[in-house]
């Protein structure tokens, strides 16, 4: 079908999402979900599109839609184009703020935003810049310039196979677009009896080292869990400190273990995930005083490629065993030196010890102690003491709290437990998808495409596939705020729809626009590559995908 023009479409259609403001969660999503379906639409085009409109994610309180499009071919094979059109806030851009959402007076100030190197290193004038241009409605863009093209061939003939492209927001919170997005995809299928063989997602992509000339493809992707400690000291005056226990000093020591400990990285496929970090981390004292603080608490972001729940929640436990025997130890001798240094006669006894607990054991021991309805109850009026739309890690917090106060337990302890969200990983799949990006790789030496497992940045991908013989119970069992399937709903609850996820079972796939600085405020997307050559490589992808479904 030949080379297309794709350069000032794909701009226009990237500075018309990234005015406005879609910061997630937030009413701005609603907005950016229609302005997708009205590019879709325009020049006459809604009446083509087989079924076209905006699903209303099941339960969400900010009432968020997903925009989407379908085209159904002569072929049940179906391609999936996803992106996602929530960003994080533009807080970061400073005094550059007021104009984050627009690239061109941006690019008047590209050098308030570039360090000297990258000003030097690169051509300023091919770089989009603002919120959400490279992460990812630059990507979306790309999509629905293909969905429209597509949809122009579609007068004239079906297309050989059938393609959705689905726009979802809450991409940097908790996914609820694309999870809706999975149950929408179903019943797709179910009512037009359809064949997924892929999805392409048109995150950015990034440069790997300085001066990488290279344009990646991922084939799966990156999974993450969140791992949340509550750490239980003991409550003392400051003045006679040995009497306690400062829990700020059982955080501190964990996080020291825990965070940038590349022990923990994952490794598959030539890929390395990043070493854990801190997402949060406090104590639990709402006022001053001379009281040690005997509650804290934080959370560790862990990516995954391999390694499942009940395996982190083990290695966890070991670590915090070793470290908080090498501090309480380090307690008793600094006790006993400071007896020695104040005149004091130095007392004989038993050396301190701490507790480390998983969420499940703690709440199987209280009930065995209490009994189920007594502690379900007592959950339960936690629960209702806050709001639906409280942070669901805040929320988490409260119920473990209440069941180490039920418990009856003192410190020192730490409680090992799981927040929302989960990420699972998800391997490459073979198939006509990967054959289709192979040939297409092959014939463009040019663009110096290099294919890699894994996309290594959280993405909506996690949520498309689940193995039918994962085990999730050292998730499930030990996360406060899991909904199982079938329960009452609760409002501020978490859940995903494994049952979903494994009918679905799509193979995915990363080939999205070449960017840099997301999340940061000199987020820019590489025109050249992004609008023009992109859109014409997924393109001709689609074409050999065609060829090989009239092969088979």
């Amino acid at each position: 079908m030949g080379k297309k023009s794709w350069f000032h479409l794909v701009r226009d259609y990237t500075e018309r999402l990234v005015a406005i403001r879609s910061v997630s969660p937030g009413q701005g999503e609603i907005q950016v979900a229609q302005e997708v379906l009205d590019l879709l639409h325009a020049d006459g085009l809604s009446d083509i599109y087989t079924a076209s409109g905006l699903d209303l994610i099941e339960g969400d309180p900010y009432k968020r839609q997903n925009a989407y499009a379908f085209l159904q071919g002569k072929q049940p094979a179906t391609l999936v184009l996803l992106g996602h059109i929530d960003t994080v806030d533009t807080a970061d851009y400073g005094p550059l703020e007021r104009w984050a959402l627009t690239p061109d007076e941006l690019a008047k100030r590209a050098e308030r935003l570039l360090s000297s190197e990258q000003v030097a290193g690169s051509d300023v004038s091919d770089w989009m810049f603002g919120r959400g241009a490279a992460d990812m409605k630059s990507g979306v863009a790309v999509n629905i310039a293909l969905m429209r093209q597509l949809a122009t061939q579609a007068r004239d003939e079906p297309l050989p196979f059938s393609v959705v492209m689905l726009a979802t927001p809450d991409e940097e919170n908790e996914s609820a677009g694309v999870l809706q997005g999975v149950r929408f995809l179903l019943r797709l299928r179910e009512r037009y009896g359809l064949n997924y063989i892929g999805v392409l997602n048109t995150d950015y992509a990034t440069a790997l080292y300085p001066g990488d000339p290279h344009h990646y493809i991922y084939a799966g992707t990156v999974g993450k869990l969140l791992p949340s400690f509550l750490c239980i000291g003991r409550e003392s005056h400051v003045g006679t400190p040995f009497q306690g226990l400062d829990a700020n000093l059982i955080a501190a020591e964990l996080i020291r273990d825990l965070s940038m400990n590349d022990a923990l990285c994952d490794a598959a496929g030539g890929l390395v995930t990043a070493p854990p970090v801190t997402l949060h981390a406090t104590d639990l004292k709402t006022h001053y005083d001379v009281q040690l603080p005997f509650l804290a608490y934080f959370y560790l972001n862990v990516l995954t490629l391999t390694t499942e729940p009940g395996e982190l929640l083990a290695a966890l436990r070991q670590r915090c065993q070793t470290v908080l025997g090498e501090m309480l130890w380090r307690i008793d001798a600094t006790e006993r030196r400071w007896q020695l240094a104040s005149g004091q006669e130095v007392a004989e006894q038993e050396p301190r010890s701490a507790a480390i607990l998983t969420y499940a054991e703690l709440y199987a021991e209280t009930v065995q102690v209490l009994g189920e309805e007594r502690v379900l109850a007592a959950l339960s009026d936690e629960w209702e003491l806050w709001p639906g739309t409280l942070d669901k890690r805040e929320r988490s917090l409260h119920l473990v709290r209440r069941l180490w106060a039920l418990s009856g337990r003192q410190g020192p302890a730490v409680v090992i437990y799981y927040s929302p969200p989960y990420y699972p990983h998800v391997a490459a799949a073979p198939g006509l998808l990967q054959d289709a990006i192979s040939a297409v790789i092959s014939t463009h030496p040019e663009q110096q495409l290099v294919q890699r497992e894994y996309f290594p940045l959280l993405s909506d991908m996690s949520y498309l596939q689940l193995a039918v013989d994962a085990d999730l119970t050292a998730l499930t069992s030990n996360m406060p705020v899991w909904e199982d399937r079938g329960a009452s709903p609760r409002s501020g609850s978490y859940s995903l729809p494994l049952e979903a996820m494994q009918q679905l079972d799509a193979p995915v796939f990363n080939w999205g626009v070449h960017g840099r600085g997301a999340h940061q405020r000199d987020e820019s997307v590489q025109m050249s590559y992004s609008f023009e050559a992109l859109p014409q490589l997924l393109y001709e992808t689609i074409e050999q995908l065609a060829l090989l479904i009239n092969i088979e």
